[in-house]
């Protein structure tokens, strides 16, 4: 059939246009489309069903011998399956690819960080924490109820109402001379 030939000749064009616009102007086309927010439906498998089926449909049709519905149902098919495809192939590895760059307060636990601020026995100081986004100053107690000194290395021991509860971290080294004086 000449009309089913045409859609799929527009559906392969309109796909190969959308690439050429998507590479040239970057996700901007894609944003526009993923504020659909259809979690189903990603643009790029839309896109690449709508293509594959364009040109399964188009070749089907022109080079073998088979109806026109078998052709367009092995197109559907081919589009479906191109479309299933492209989801587990680049949408969902990408979707999990995604790094925050937040934190809880509950993931301190167990970091290493140090006193900018004299932690006072029964007091508050500040600690500064090096995360993956940067570093971050919280206030902070000395878990054994002493003193620590600014610069001292401390590491988190627990977190409770918002305040870091600290204990000086002492290496290998740190730790003999300590033993020695």
């Amino acid at each position: 059939m000449v009309i089913l030939e045409t859609v799929y000749m527009v559906c392969l064009v309109c796909g190969l246009i959308y690439t050429l616009i998507s590479l040239i102007f970057g996700d901007t086309i894609s944003d526009w489309l993923g504020q659909l927010h259809l979690p189903v439906f990603e643009p790029i498998m839309l896109v690449s069903g709508i293509t594959a089926f364009g040109g399964a449909g188009y070749l089907l049709s022109r080079f073998t011998s088979l109806s026109w519905l078998m052709v367009f149902v092995l197109a559907i098919a081919i589009g479906g399956g191109l479309a299933v495809l492209a989801y587990f192939v680049w949408v969902k590895p990408m979707s999990r690819a995604e790094n925050s760059t937040g934190y809880s307060m509950s993931q301190l636990g167990g970091k290493l960080g140090e006193v900018n601020t004299t932690i006072p026995a029964d007091g508050l100081g500040e600690i500064l924490l090096p995360l993956i986004s940067g570093t971050t100053y919280h206030m902070a107690a000395s878990l054994e109820g002493q003193t620590i000194r600014q610069g001292t290395r401390v590491v988190v021991v627990e977190v409770r109402d918002h305040v870091l509860y600290v204990t000086p971290f002492l290496n290998e080294t740190e730790k003999e001379m300590k033993e020695h004086v």
